[in-house]
């Protein structure tokens, strides 16, 4: 992929996806179904990963309880990019696989918790590494800056169709088993549930059968 230069409110931010055989990923875990992507611009340097991400719903009921709604297909991203963990070197001297590094003004920064809903540019929450295991609040100009160049590269992805209905399948594919899986179980939780209501509507049934019965007798 060419690169690819892109306005922001903060200069023009220049994006580049970056193969599985670029030495640029360094110790970057790599997955069938992640694209990675470099990104430079003023006070801008760094790598950020974009995986497809499922939404799974919940709907509530006040009498049956909570219902999760499984996507058919993955219908938001992910994007990756901070270290977390202890980084310690291994005893061989390498370093952890990880994910990408993005540096805005000087700070490493952490991707958001939660998947972005796709064709949106909501703002997320940013905080940069502070430590093993810690981070900390960014100033307001990071944030603004760091969220701009995720939606930036979202949009660019986004923009490859083929490309994301690819990553979308391989995503698809490894998450099945487990996806299955869950939905088993809460298949297994409705029938009980199901049977349970049967036996209620059995006994009422029961009961007023015996009541017409006996208003009959009398």
């Amino acid at each position: 992929m060419t690169e690819h230069a892109t306005e922001t409110d903060f200069g023009v931010l220049h994006i580049r996806r970056v193969e599985n055989s670029d030495p640029l990923l360094g110790a970057v875990r790599v997955f069938p179904w992640r694209t990675v992507y470099a990104v430079s611009g003023r006070g801008i340097e760094g790598c950020l990963a974009v995986d497809p991400s499922f939404h799974d719903t919940k709907a509530g009921d006040i009498f049956l309880g909570p219902e999760r709604l499984f996507a058919a297909h993955p219908t938001r991203f992910s994007a990756r990019f901070g270290r977390s963990g202890n980084l310690s070197a291994r005893f061989d001297g390498s370093m952890p696989r990880t994910d990408p590094v993005l540096l805005v003004d000087g700070a490493e920064v952490l991707g958001p918790l939660t998947a972005l809903e796709r064709g949106r540019t909501a703002n997320f929450e940013v905080t940069r590494r502070a430590g093993a295991y810690a981070s900390a609040p960014v100033p307001a100009l990071i944030a603004a800056k760091t969220q701009q160049a995720v939606h930036a590269v979202l949009a660019l992805h986004e923009g490859d169709a083929p490309l994301v209905a690819k990553m979308d399948d391989l995503y698809a594919q490894h998450r099945e088993a487990d996806r299955r899986k869950s939905a088993l179980a809460d298949l297994r939780h409705a029938e009980r549930m199901a049977s349970a209501l049967d036996d209620r509507i059995q006994r009422l049934r029961d009961f007023l059968d015996m009541q017409t019965t006996g208003s009959v007798s009398r």
